[in-house]
């Protein structure tokens, strides 16, 4: 299975430069520019324009790229399932999860899946809920667990937990709240994608406006601005534990009803899980249920 070239061009459009590129690779620059001719030549199309910074792909070059990722990978799981059959759990998982519970979910899985399957590779991804269903759909994801229910029938999904959701802020900005324009007028610091967190914001305010400060996508900046008592934020307590104990965030509880967002675990409907996935699989939905308390959990 000749891939290389593939894996090449993968690594210049990362990269952003040939020169780049082949430094990573520890190739001659003179030899990837002459594998990326041989592709270009291949497809019967330029793939990447030259600039004064580097290269960037065309819109034939956009194309192969996303799919390359995707084929890459298949043939990088197809390689390790027929390492599988001679006895060894083995094969490539792809796994999308969003921010707020990346370092904590991924961590964990990480080190289960290391522990307990060392011959599974793991791929994570960090991206908003947007991204997560681009993934799936394209095939560069196998699965993604994501906090929005995704109304496509060509997805299936099991739901993992629901997690409330705090205001969160510094002890010196600690709101008095006695109604909802107490916490509309306060500093928010929201992300300027409208993900599940800031839906439901705009959703508690009713009529209201909240009095948006700064669009931050950065969780760790948003969380430090919080603490710094720049703003306060909607959030879920996970990210914030360890703030929350030194008391440098406090967690207001809104409501009632208070806010909750639900977490699902995605795939394609389509997809038949090798016994890699089945077993990752297996091992997000048993760590989701250490993630949360117990009465948060969906019924069986």
């Amino acid at each position: 299975m000749e891939t290389r070239r593939l894996h090449y061009f993968v690594q210049i459009v990362e990269a952003g430069s040939i020169s780049r590129a082949a430094a990573i690779m520890g190739m001659a620059q003179p030899a990837l520019s002459q594998q990326l001719a041989i592709l270009e030549g291949e497809m019967k199309a330029r793939l990447v324009d030259r600039t004064s910074s580097g290269v960037r792909p065309t819109e034939a070059g956009q194309r192969l790229y996303t799919r390359a990722q995707a084929l890459l990978r298949q043939f990088d799981s197809l390689r390790l399932e027929v390492i599988e059959l001679s006895g060894t759990e083995a094969g490539a998982v792809s796994i999308g999860l969003p921010p707020t519970l990346g370092q904590f979910l991924g961590l964990r899985l990480l080190a289960r899946v290391r522990r307990e399957a060392p011959g599974i590779q793991i791929h994570l991804a960090e991206q908003g809920s947007a991204a997560l269903a681009t993934g799936l759909h394209n095939g560069t994801l196998d699965m993604a667990v994501c906090p929005l229910q995704l109304p496509d029938s060509s997805l299936s999904g099991v739901e993992l937990f629901s997690e409330e959701l705090f205001l969160l802020a510094a002890p010196e900005l600690l709101p008095d709240i006695r109604d909802i324009r107490d916490i509309a007028a306060l500093p928010w610091i929201v992300t300027s994608a409208w993900n599940s967190i800031r839906t439901r914001l705009y959703a508690l305010m009713g009529d209201r406006v909240p009095n948006v400060v700064a669009e931050v996508n950065s969780l760790p900046l948003v969380i430090e601005s919080v603490r710094q008592g720049l703003g306060v934020t909607l959030l879920t307590r996970l990210p914030v534990e360890e703030a929350l104990a030194h008391g440098d965030i406090v967690a207001v509880r809104l409501g009632p009803p208070p806010p909750h967002r639900t977490v699902f675990l995605y795939q394609r409907a389509d997809l038949v899980l090798s016994a890699a996935q089945q077993r990752v699989r297996q091992i997000i939905i048993e760590l989701a249920s250490t993630l949360v308390s117990p009465d948060e959990l969906p019924s069986p």
